[in-house]
């Protein structure tokens, strides 16, 4: 969380100060795609979260802009939710902290009221970097999926423990609808594509019962696969696999809210009797 704070305000320099500069707030939802879903890419209303954050905005030109920003969300995902596996019945949740630089192609220039476009949509995309915390609600009490190692993690012929820190590559569009000189608001979609297949604490690495079992502890074992008694011997030699191969996603669809603390002297602004910037 620090070292992401830390980079968000290491950025701010960069931001000229002849520029368009927007501050804004998001809020909404945050929908998991991954191991737990039917497919694992897709849209699962079921498995939903939340999202809030705060970005800065940036326009370069009448039409190119960048952003950067930092979200916090929280998203989950349950077998039981969607009717897969609903016997198995695995589940997760999990905190995000993300840090994002996307750039932002609009499809009209909007930025100032007397200019008479009122409502642009755009297209979004960028690179992100993540912080994440499995956890599992287990008979009613919540764990750390992590050192629990549910995967054999770090046993000989297993994967290597999962780095709680992963690069995402965020993409989406939006639609912004201009108020007045100072204040848009607007609605947006943006898919995040993880560079993990851990989101979930879930992947598709080939497991032993007997060695999770052993080397990990019976409550990892039960957690890694609930249809399997620890207590009978003839599943120590059981293999199975829990998920797919393919990395985890999330979606935030969202609500933004932003407000124009800068401009180039061209809006009908305080500002204006100040400075005069050229546009482009």
């Amino acid at each position: 969380m620090k070292k992401l704070l830390l980079a968000f305000a290491m950025i701010l320099p960069f931001y000229g100060f002849c520029q368009d500069l927007d501050f804004g707030i998001t809020g909404g939802i945050a929908l998991y795609s991954g191991d737990l879903s039917p497919k694992e890419f897709a849209i699962y209303p079921n498995d939903y979260g939340y999202a809030a954050g705060i970005f800065l905005r940036q326009r370069y030109s009448r039409f190119i802009g960048i952003r950067t920003g930092l979200t916090l969300a929280k998203v989950m995902g349950d077998e039981r939710n969607n009717g897969v596996k609903v016997d198995r019945g695995l589940n997760f949740q999990s905190n995000i902290t993300e840090f994002s630089l996307m750039g932002e192609i609009h499809l009209f220039h909007l930025g100032y009221a007397r200019n008479k476009t009122v409502i642009s949509p755009y297209v979004a995309f960028g690179l992100g970097f993540f912080a994440f915390n499995p956890k599992i609600n287990f008979g009613g009490q919540i764990l750390e999926l992590r050192p629990l190692g549910t995967e054999g993690q770090g046993l000989d012929g297993y994967p290597n423990r999962y780095n709680r820190s992963q690069f995402n590559l965020p993409f989406g569009a939006g639609i912004n609808i201009l108020i007045n000189d100072r204040l848009t608001i607007g609605a947006e979609m943006i898919f995040r594509a993880t560079l993990s297949d851990y989101l979930d604490d879930v992947s598709d690495a080939q497991l032993v019962y007997g060695d999770i079992l052993t080397n990990k502890g019976e409550l990892a074992a039960r957690i890694s696969n609930p249809l399997l008694d620890p207590a009978n011997t003839e599943n120590l030699t059981v293999s199975y696999s829990r998920g797919g191969k393919y990395n985890d996603w999330y979606i935030i669809p969202a609500l933004t809210l932003s407000w124009r603390i800068k401009n180039s002297g061209k809006s009908r602004s305080v500002y204006s009797k100040y400075m005069e910037c050229p546009r482009f």
